[in-house]
């Protein structure tokens, strides 16, 4: 009887593996999109599934989309480490001076978020009806996320500042100017640039993402829009790769230039996200450059504080 039951074992992890690679590309709950299309090709689709496992992603939606958003986590304050007290020095021969102890350093907390100036003014979920956000994949994230269903997307994984003025880049290969025709938006939120930071100069990309934004402005001229900062990427991988934090700020610095203070704004919503050192926390992040689904919201609450009434 054992040996029936042993021949049974590995027709039953076939199938199960079978089953496990259907449902990923099916994905009948549309939680697996974005881990789809990032899959190299041969790839099979339980890896996009066992990748979002690990982002807290589950078949029936995220860990936390519906509840509050989780609260960063507190870093601990290390004890000052006491001075030596001096030793006396008995005569005639000295006591050696003891060679001073390094004293710990703290690691880096949250940093500080600053308070909305006062052209902004508290708004809420209902503010992002008539709005549309153009962005990259970080919009893609936001758009699954963040749990602001009634506004309107145009994002795309890998979208830049050229691609989106130039190319048919949009959902439905449209164009910018069929995407933004047939519907009058109030409010228009932008996020390009993290996949530009390899290339040209903080001044070029600038001057790319002007040509985007008169064209946005031309295609919308009643829309407010809402130029937001690049996001941050961790410590090791700004240390490690072309995603340095150093020209992300670099290129924020000059984006901030194109916002006029009455119909186009700047908003930097990194510090939501940052620890005291100004680099996106690894604890926020699996890839170190994207946020994990579950603090999306934190993202959507920060945006509701920088609203424009006319």
């Amino acid at each position: 009887m054992a040996f029936r039951k042993a021949d049974l074992l590995l027709p039953l992890c076939l199938v199960s593996a079978i089953l496990l690679n259907v449902y990923a590309a099916v994905d009948p709950t549309g939680v697996y999109r974005r881990y789809l299309e990032k899959l190299a090709p041969m790839t099979p689709p339980v890896a996009a599934m066992a990748t979002a496992l690990a982002d807290g992603v589950y078949p029936w939606g995220t860990q936390q989309a519906n509840g509050p958003a989780p609260q960063p986590t507190p870093q601990p304050r290390p004890e000052p480490t006491p001075e030596p007290e001096p030793a006396p020095e008995p005569e005639p021969e000295p006591v050696p001076v003891p060679e001073p102890q390094p004293q710990p350093q703290p690691e880096p907390g949250p940093a500080p978020v600053p308070e909305p100036d006062s052209r902004f003014t508290q708004v809420d979920a209902s503010y992002f009806d008539d709005a549309v956000f153009i962005g990259d994949s970080h919009t893609d994230g936001f758009m699954d996320y963040a749990g602001l269903p009634n506004a309107h997307y145009l994002c795309h994984t890998g979208l830049t500042v050229w691609s989106a003025a130039e190319d048919a880049a949009f959902p439905g290969g449209q164009t910018l100017a069929q995407a933004l025709s047939g519907k009058h938006y109030g409010k228009i939120y932008m996020m390009l640039g993290i996949n530009e930071l390899g290339t040209g100069s903080a001044e070029r990309w600038a001057a790319q993402y002007k040509v985007l934004l008169e064209q946005v402005r031309s295609l919308q001229p009643d829309a407010i829009v809402f130029l937001q900062a690049i996001f941050h990427t961790t410590q090791e991988k700004s240390d490690s790769t072309f995603y340095t934090n150093s020209t992300i700020n670099a290129r924020n610095a000059e984006l901030q230039k194109l916002a006029d203070g009455i119909n186009v704004f700047f908003i930097d919503c990194n510090p939501i996200f940052d620890d005291a050192g100004g680099a996106l926390r690894a604890d926020y992040s699996g890839d170190g450059v994207h946020v994990k689904a579950a603090y999306y919201p934190l993202w959507r609450d920060y945006l509701f504080r920088f609203g424009v009434v006319r």
